[in-house]
């Protein structure tokens, strides 16, 4: 590898020029998508990635669990690294933005794009500011080429960035054009197959096509790009880059954490990794390179599949459920006097129901404010009824004056309260709390927050249509990893939120280091 690496870097070295930007260190960032540390132990002792056990084992990179807070989804992670922000506002992957008066899902370029100017805006430093690069992150943050998907708004800035982008890609290229298109076609023709066979077997096609298209264009074309231009970057010095490896999370979705699919893409990018190592420190300014996953996955049981209905159809038409508990009632007003029926006259708003995953957040009302609880009681008992109600829900989540509870098995409990809460030993108390914790200062979560119920080991009632799902409260979500070099200059453990990672590396890598300050 060390000779393949010398002779790849001459080989791009004489075809593009050197990165203007320079820093102290140089940085390779690679996030592994939705990926628990439990996962890839157990890769590791398998013998399904061998690199990584070679630098584990050798004692070359340490390797650590890491807790980064909840939710425990990509959105939140993000701009924790990017920007160092504990309090993002960003309580999924997809919900209903109440300033915005619509829903927002981050796979949608214009609403990423928002999202990355409202971060911007908050007046962090990012990681990527002064010359880095990032492939298929969320946000731009700064980066100064055009790969993310906030950028795939602008027709305009990809069109002026295409040949900078393209700058180096045949002289990095690792295979003939012969050898991928078959590669390619032979790829395309094996994810088609498997794509009919489980849309039959579940007589479901709302999702295939989709997902078949990912396959091709981001599974395999999109990552190949992106590799690639990683390792063109590194031999131009570019300072800091951040590739996101989505692969995985990808297959893990449509298919299950621990399908053969989505094993199969973790124990593929072992061979890309030791490129990149190689090529990181062969360039005459090596890179250190820092491996992290921002969360795991569990195993999703669809509610559509349990009950034959979706979320929304379920909680907000279905009138059968009983009193609220009285209880329940006591504990959500807090000594505070029982509120009376609220039956008001409002400006009409559709309740929505935004399924996330294996959790789902409820918007009862249109205003700017979310419900606190005792207008929860007085205006939509009905609705807390039902979901403390039902066996399909583990934990739901709302505010208390200017707190946040959990409502677990008929009790309310706060954020230090959970040790006496009676939760299935599959959620994280952890990260129960860190949520609770951050859920006053959301305000764009819903006026209710609902978790799916641990129905089996390592599996989740699941709101949306998928089979593998994160952004929940579990202990395998909240299982992220973080390995770094061992001889480097930063200490990466120990690490209780993904702002403290966005600390430490900007201390290490951003010239000059930026002053670091809480951002509401």
């Amino acid at each position: 590898m060390h000779m393949w690496a010398h002779g790849l870097i001459r080989r791009i070295r004489a075809k593009v020029p050197p990165s203007a930007q320079h820093r102290p260190r140089n940085l390779l960032l690679i996030h592994l998508d939705g990926v628990p540390k439990a996962l890839l132990d157990e890769a590791i002792v398998a013998g399904k990635m061998p690199f990584v056990a070679s630098l584990v084992r050798s004692g070359t990179f340490h390797l650590d669990d890491a807790f980064w807070g909840a939710p425990t989804s990509t959105p939140y992670f993000q701009a924790g690294l990017l920007y160092g922000m504990r309090h993002s506002n960003l309580p999924a992957y997809s919900w209903y933005d109440r300033a915005l008066g619509r829903k927002v899902q981050m796979n949608t370029p214009t609403d990423a794009m928002e999202m990355d100017r409202r971060l911007r805006g908050a007046g962090r430093t990012s990681l990527l500011d002064g010359g880095g690069h990032g492939y298929f992150s969320l946000f731009r943050a700064g980066a100064s080429n055009a790969l993310s998907m906030s950028t795939l708004a602008s027709f305009k800035l990809m069109a002026r960035s295409f040949s900078y982008e393209m700058m180096g890609l045949s002289a990095a290229r690792t295979r003939s054009t012969w050898a991928y298109l078959r590669s390619l076609g032979m790829d395309t023709w094996h994810a088609a197959r498997e794509v009919f066979q489980w849309g039959r077997s579940l007589q479901d096609w709302r999702h295939e096509q989709g997902f078949l298209i990912s396959r091709v264009l981001l599974q395999r074309l999109g990552w190949s790009f992106a590799h690639t231009k990683a390792l063109v970057d590194m031999v131009r010095g570019v300072p800091a880059i951040y590739l996101v490896y989505g692969n995985y999370d990808e297959v893990a979705h449509r298919r299950g954490p621990r399908s053969p699919g989505a094993l199969e893409e973790l124990h593929r990018v072992d061979t890309y990794l030791e490129e990149l190592y190689a090529v990181a420190r062969s360039v005459d300014r090596p890179y250190d390179v820092v491996i992290l996953s921002d969360h795991g996955h569990v195993d999703s049981l669809p509610l559509e599949q349990r009950q034959g209905r979706r979320l929304e159809q379920w909680l907000l038409e279905d009138g059968s459920a009983g009193p609220l508990a009285e209880d329940l009632v006591r504990g959500l007003c807090d000594g505070r006097p029982r509120p009376a029926p609220d039956t008001t006259p409002r400006a009409p708003f559709k309740p929505v129901a935004m399924e996330c995953g294996n959790f789902a957040h409820v918007y009862l009302s249109g205003a700017l404010q979310p419900l606190e609880a005792r207008e929860l009681l007085a205006r939509h008992p009905d609705v807390l009824a039902r979901v403390t109600q039902s066996p399909e829900i583990g934990i739901v989540a709302l505010r208390r004056g200017n707190s946040a509870v959990a409502l677990v098995k008929g009790g309310v409990y706060g954020p230090d309260e959970l040790d006496r809460a009676p939760l299935s030993p599959e959620y994280s108390k952890r990260a129960v709390a860190d949520f609770l914790r951050v859920l006053p200062s959301m305000s764009t979560a819903g006026d209710v927050v609902l978790f799916g119920e641990a129905v089996r080991r390592g599996g989740t009632v699941g709101f949306a249509w998928e089979f593998g799902s994160h952004g929940g409260l579990t202990r395998t979500e909240a299982n992220s990893l973080v390995c770094w070099p061992a001889d480097g200059p930063v200490d990466l453990s120990g690490l209780g939120h993904c702002a403290q990672l966005h600390e430490r590396l900007a201390e290490t890598y951003l010239d000059p280091a930026p002053p670091l300050r809480l951002v509401l």
